[in-house]
């Protein structure tokens, strides 16, 4: 616990690419799925007219997505690069966002426009976040525990001040601050696939 230690254990994580690259990773997905977690609630029930049971039951269907991105990571790493892999995960969070996001800006009121497409959000992030946390600590084996925090702290800031761009931008009448919100940050988490994953994403033995 001797804190220039850990200053410098905290500037040694930041600064290496391949942590920047998968910790972005996950913050951006993660900010995605935050955004429907804040926002659903008050969309589907209160914008779309949905009951509060059947919400109920697309939030657990939302979790079950989630469960099936974990399963098909597995595969997919049995087949491909991790760097491949959430290249196609970039593919589905883009896709599900943009769908999303058309559907805001089409004005279209019905809920399966907006449940569907974010079912295949939660596939996508089923399979970024095992791999981008998992080696957003791969550098670091006698300081996983701290970069794991790091990663931490940074996706909560994003979640906090995605969180406070929600309370000011939701109204009764628009599922845009939803829809258009994580349109944003799956163009975000498929750009950061692509680009800086792909450049330093891979592991140096």
């Amino acid at each position: 616990l001797q804190p220039g230690n850990l200053l410098r254990t905290w500037a040694r994580i930041v600064r290496n690419p391949m942590f920047q690259a998968y910790s972005l990773l996950t913050c951006f997905s993660y900010a995605g799925l935050f955004t429907q977690l804040a926002a659903s609630s008050f969309t589907y029930l209160n914008v779309l007219g949905m009951s509060r049971t059947h919400y109920g039951l697309m939030m657990g269907c939302n979790a079950l997505c989630y469960i099936a991105g974990t399963f098909a990571c597995r595969r997919l790493l049995r087949r491909m690069s991790v760097q491949h892999t959430v290249a196609i995960a970039g593919l589905l969070s883009l896709t599900a966002g943009t769908l999303l996001g058309l559907a805001s800006l089409s004005g279209l009121r019905s809920i399966w426009a907006y449940a569907l497409p974010f079912g295949l959000y939660q596939i996508a992030h089923g399979i970024h976040m095992p791999c981008s946390q998992s080696n957003a600590v791969a550098p670091f084996p006698q300081a996983a525990g701290t970069a794991s925090a790091v990663n931490g702290f940074v996706m909560m800031l994003i979640a906090f001040a995605t969180g406070h761009w929600l309370g000011q931008s939701l109204n009764a009448s628009s599922t845009a601050p939803m829809a258009l919100g994580i349109w944003f940050w799956s163009a975000c988490t498929a750009l950061t696939a692509w680009t800086l994953v792909q450049r330093f994403g891979a592991i140096k033995h």
